[in-house]
């Protein structure tokens, strides 16, 4: 699955290219030279069909169909592909804001180096589709009449991975934002009215009844995010296990019907408030709240239809159980990343070590492991010989912190100094789930675990090794009952298996941070092979 999030960075470059095939929000150039007048119209239109995507989508120059660097083609000029030389050229031929980012990357390959631009072509912010208001057409050769590619009053839209004209039934598709956006505006007095009643209550129950008393507010799955976030903080306040236990006691029949229904995709709100639930009990609750939630979320997860037991699993309804799977592990790397955010490590360890049995034999040590391997199969990350693609979860969760306030209580406002800290504190979950999980198998040969950050500059997953070597507080409780010997092994052990990884995604990953292999090896850790 393509994650939309307007990044052009290096490492985005790399995760789109990892998919080696076009999808509806990724398309590939081999080459193109925009002083050419068919090259440049054509590329408008290109352009303009990614921004009729709910979430618009990329565009990448410079590479072939499976997304390898095409040396064999024409180099691309930088100056070309600059943010607003683009966004000029696309204004020329519609009216309304657009939003268009670009950035040119080098490309090292055996035979030289290639420069490739990502280019993000995002949705028009007014949310109505953009109308053509000029012709587009190039001359061509022999004196013939021009060739034109649109014309005015058209719309141009992305229909799989072809770029078409506007046809009838893509009308509610196209008009999905603009039709969420009148319903919110619909809602947002009466969301202002309740919210405030909520907070109201809750002052009021504060100043009456101090800490541990019942909560005057009702929670209920029906409020919008933000004034179930408000309750879900005084619930948790509150220390009501018996209402704590009848609010998820609703929450699992909601998500048992959605699974019986086949259609998942629905489940995605249900999730998001039962994972703010979730974040409110790692802020302000006790490890046994928390661990309810978390409960309820195994239990949904594992009453999701599972998958054959085979290399690939991509038929269409396993395609959408994978993908359900995959909403669920997103959202547990958002909450494992407040975790460190947080240094609530007791709760990190509790959320990585949720079993899935696969059979009386077979089991994963982590569910995050089934979700990654499952996810894989089906094509909803991609699959390399029977391996894992995780930068894409890494996305997906960055995203939906970006785009929910609630799924990041810590952090108020996204400038590029907190979407950096966000960014670092999944590396981190990352390597450390791996860690714990690692610690945890049965099968300590089988890489119970699978390093998405790997596919990521390893400076954003450093934390994670240097935490583990310098806080023994921190060591021991995430890792409880094991030795510093046994930690460091495990810990030489992911970082082996991320840097042999690095490799099949352009090598970000080199030595361990300062000091931390001395640390493992103090420790008397035992070192992993790495040819092996």
């Amino acid at each position: 699955m393509v994650v939309v999030d307007g990044r052009v960075d290096r490492e985005k470059l790399f995760e789109l290219l990892a998919f080696e095939a076009e999808q509806e929000a990724l398309d590939f150039k081999a080459t193109l030279d925009l002083a050419d007048s068919k090259h440049q119209v054509e590329h408008v239109k290109d352009l303009l069909a990614m921004m009729s995507l709910p979430a618009g989508g990329y565009i990448v120059v410079g590479v072939d169909n499976s997304g390898k660097p095409a040396m064999d083609q024409q180099p691309i000029d930088p100056k070309q592909f600059d943010s607003a030389v683009l966004q000029q050229k696309v204004s020329a031929y519609v009216d309304g804001r657009l939003s268009i980012v670009a950035a040119v990357h080098e490309m090292q390959t055996e035979v030289g180096t290639r420069e490739v631009a990502l280019i993000f072509a995002g949705p028009p912010p007014g949310l109505l589709p953009l109308v053509v208001t000029k012709q587009g057409q190039y001359d061509r050769s022999g004196g013939r009449k021009p060739e034109v590619v649109f014309r005015p009053g058209q719309v141009i839209v992305r229909d799989g991975t072809t770029t078409t004209r506007l046809a009838e039934h893509f009308w509610p598709r196209l008009l999905e934002r603009y039709t969420e956006r009148v319903k919110d505006d619909a809602r947002r007095d009466v969301d202002a009215l309740v919210r405030r009643i909520v907070e109201m209550l809750d002052d009021q129950r504060s100043a009456a009844s101090g800490v541990g008393a019942e909560p005057s507010l009702a929670i209920d799955l029906g409020m919008n995010l933000e004034t179930f976030a408000i309750a879900a903080d005084a619930l948790v306040e509150s220390g009501s296990l018996p209402r704590l236990t009848r609010f998820l006691l609703r929450a699992d029949d909601a998500l048992r019907a959605v699974a019986a229904s086949g259609n998942l995709a629905s489940a995605n709100g249900l999730l998001d408030r039962l994972f703010t639930l979730g974040e409110s009990a790692l802020l302000y609750g006790t490890s046994e709240q928390f661990d309810r939630v978390i409960d309820a979320l195994a239990r949904y997860y594992r009453a999701i239809p599972t998958l054959s037991d085979a290399v690939t699993n991509e038929t269409p309804s396993e395609r959408e159980r994978a993908s359900a799977m995959f909403e669920v592990l997103s959202r547990l790397y958002v909450l494992g990343s407040l975790a460190v955010r947080q240094s609530r490590w007791e709760q990190l360890r509790s959320l990585v070590l949720r079993p899935y049995e696969v059979n009386e034999t077979y089991s994963y040590a982590s569910w995050i492991r089934h979700a990654l391997t499952m996810s894989a199969r089906a094509g909803v990350l991609r699959s390399k010989e029977n391996d894992v693609e995780g930068a894409p979860v890494i996305s997906r969760a960055l995203q939906l912190m970006v785009e929910s306030q609630e799924l990041r209580p810590d952090v108020r406002t996204v400038d590029s100094r907190a979407r950096a800290r966000l960014y670092d504190s999944l590396c981190e979950f990352d390597i450390l789930w791996c860690v714990v999980a690692q610690t945890a198998t049965d099968r300590p040969d089988a890489m119970d675990f699978y390093p998405s950050s790997s596919e990521i500059d390893q400076v954003h997953a450093n934390g994670a090794f240097t935490l583990i070597a310098k806080d023994r507080t921190a060591r021991h409780l995430l890792l409880p009952a094991k030795s510093d010997q046994e930690i460091g092994t495990a810990l030489l052990y992911v970082w082996a298996r991320a840097y042999r990884q690095s490799w099949q995604h352009g090598g970000w990953w080199d030595r361990l941070p300062a000091g931390v292999y001395q640390w493992a090896k103090d420790a008397g850790a035992v070192e992993p092979d790495l040819n092996g």
